[in-house]
């Protein structure tokens, strides 16, 4: 049986750095079980190397997922995150693209990239 899976997928820049870094909306998505979704994220500062792509359910802390450097176009996943699930990659300009594939019903939440410098 598919499940159909809503996904709310916010951009918002944390606290500590301005709020003008990045740019993007908040948007609802439902998709089919097994399918992909795409998230993008729109960086407007052109100094911003790292972008942090975070995924937040509901009773849990935020979770890293991974990073993409655009200095080394990698994308960078935090331990215990499968690289086969989650991908990040450059796209026109300065636009970071997050994959999120073979979607599951536990993949339902809140899913928001954030930039700062890696360190």
């Amino acid at each position: 049986m598919l499940w159909a899976l809503a996904l709310l997928l916010a951009f918002l820049a944390p606290a500590t750095q301005e709020s003008s870094n990045l740019e993007g909306t908040q948007i609802s998505v439902t998709r089919q079980a097994g399918s992909s979704v795409p998230i993008t994220c729109d960086i407007l500062k052109r100094s911003d190397n790292y972008v942090h792509w975070y995924r937040y359910q509901e009773g849990m802390a935020p979770q890293r997922l991974l990073y993409y450097d655009f200095s080394s176009s990698k994308a960078v996943w935090d331990s215990g995150i499968s690289s086969g699930k989650y991908h990040a990659y450059e796209a026109i300009g300065r636009t970071c693209k997050f994959l999120i594939e073979n979607l599951e019903e536990s993949d339902s939440g809140v899913y928001y990239c954030a930039v700062w410098e890696k360190h």
